[in-house]
């Protein structure tokens, strides 16, 4: 498949899954209260920091072996053996320190359903791998979507019937099991012999991605877990909150990182270098041309969008909304540029990058969050993305140009500042609420829209991303 159809067809789905998202974070904070939702968002970053040592990027390393045509039948079984020997640990400790993780999370009697959520994220990861190695990565935003609404509503049936947090975080591993199932059934599974050789390549490979990992967890979940020893778990829902909103400024790179990774393994495979470039060129700028105005939008529109939809408690969040929609905007580049390390058979030096941004990262949580609470990591966590950005570009650009018309990105800046300055004065006319909300939003769009496509050279390059641009 062409990589503009998968990445439309994963922004399609990227979008539908934050629309559901949305939906069911608001809903649930307003019927439980941000405590709740923060005992949640702490299960979720258990998970997520588990699943990294769990897994030591053999997932990656087998999606990048499927890619190089390696059989499925010898990569999975070799995969699941490892794999099951890495996770036992993490699952003995849990159990072992039951009492202290139920008192982190705030969820008596949570860590059954923790025990069972590590094992089920580790399927649901392998399969997602998988799909993406047949070069089916399209696939994945159907299967995240299905995994996504079975944790909507079985979520919502066990919230209804007084579980409260526990019934949500049964429902969110209920939702990983959905997709895991729906991406298996999309693949032809053979299951072969586990062989030695395969399984030093895989966690050769796997281990430098590991520290990848690490780095994307670390980015996603540390601040949340530093903070845990220093706020209340009310606090640590409205952080989340706010950066759950500026999330939706990623959904075009998400699509676009997890697209392109597959096809420049095989382009490096050709030395088809020119191919990776001219994807540097169209995909960064459209990353870009959305994140630019998600920051202007939010500095005029984020205390609307936080109170209107999930409630007065989450206005506490604004300062933290705009300092992570700037952090987007860093973040965007890093990720369409940084995976191409690995997919060019370079993961030493994604190693070094990754451990940069780990390190800075740790560092600064824990020296602003004790003196400035969740404002202060917001802040850690920008300038982290910051220094993954920059390492990253450095480490490609030995590889690869990184061909970037400066002038089309000034014209987006300027286009987002002057719509901004639109919106700020049209609000003005209507009481806060969701008419001002959807007034703001749409009249964002459509200046932001009209600025932007006013320029010649972005209507033409648009029109070759969305249109004819030969990518196969």
């Amino acid at each position: 498949m062409e990589v503009r159809t998968a990445i439309l067809k994963l922004f399609s789905g990227n979008i539908a899954l934050a629309i559901i998202e949305f939906a069911a974070v608001a809903g649930f904070t307003r019927a439980m209260g941000t405590a709740a939702i923060g005992s949640f968002f702490l299960f979720q970053a258990v998970i997520g920091m588990l699943n990294i040592p769990a897994d030591l990027g053999v997932s990656k390393a087998v999606e990048k072996q499927l890619s190089a045509a390696a059989p499925m039948g010898e990569v999975l079984g070799t995969a699941l053996v490892v794999k099951t020997l890495l996770v036992l640990p993490w699952l003995a400790g849990l159990v072992a320190f039951a009492s202290y993780v139920e008192q982190y999370i705030g969820i008596p009697g949570v860590v059954p359903i923790l025990v069972a959520g590590l094992v089920i994220r580790q399927v649901r990861e392998l399969a997602l791998r998988l799909l993406a190695g047949e070069f089916q990565v399209e696939r994945n935003a159907a299967v995240k979507v299905f995994g996504k609404l079975t944790w909507v509503g079985t979520g919502a049936v066990f919230v209804v019937n007084g579980m409260g947090a526990s019934g949500l975080v049964l429902g969110f591993v209920l939702g990983d099991l959905a997709a895991a199932l729906g991406a298996m059934s999309r693949l032809d599974i053979r299951v072969g012999w586990p062989r030695p050789d395969r399984a030093r390549a895989l966690v050769g490979f796997g281990r430098y991605l590991f520290v990848g990992s690490v780095s994307g967890i670390v980015y996603e979940w540390i601040d949340v877990a530093i903070l845990r020893l220093f706020v209340p778990v009310s606090l640590v829902g409205v952080y989340e909150i706010a950066w759950r909103v500026a999330a939706v400024a990623l959904l075009l790179t998400n699509a676009i990182r997890t697209s392109l990774f597959p096809q420049i393994s095989r382009w490096h495979d050709r030395d088809q270098f020119e191919r990776i470039e001219d994807a540097f060129r169209t995909w960064v700028q459209l990353s870009l041309y959305a994140t630019i105005p998600a920051f202007a939008g939010a500095v005029v529109l984020g205390p609307d969008l936080l109170t209107t939809i999930f409630g007065s408690a989450a206005a506490a969040g604004y300062p933290v909304l705009v300092v992570f929609m700037l952090e987007k905007i860093l973040r965007s580049v890093q990720l369409v540029i940084g995976p191409a390390l690995y997919a060019m058979d370079a993961p030493q030096l994604g190693y070094r990058g990754s451990v940069v941004a780990i390190s800075v990262n740790v560092a600064l949580n824990l020296a602003l969050i004790p003196s400035f609470g969740i404002r202060g990591a917001a802040v850690a966590t920008t300038l982290s993305a910051a220094s993954a950005a920059v390492v990253s570009i450095y480490y490609v650009r030995q590889f690869v140009r990184i061909p970037l018309p400066r002038k089309r990105i000034v014209w987006s800046a300027i286009a987002a500042t002057l719509m901004a300055g639109t919106v700020a004065l049209v609000i003005r006319l209507f009481d806060p609420g969701w008419l001002r909300l959807g007034v703001g939003l749409g009249v964002g769009v459509l200046s932001y829209a009209g600025l932007l496509l006013a320029n010649s050279g972005i209507r033409i390059q648009l029109r070759q991303a969305m249109g004819s641009f030969d990518w196969a």
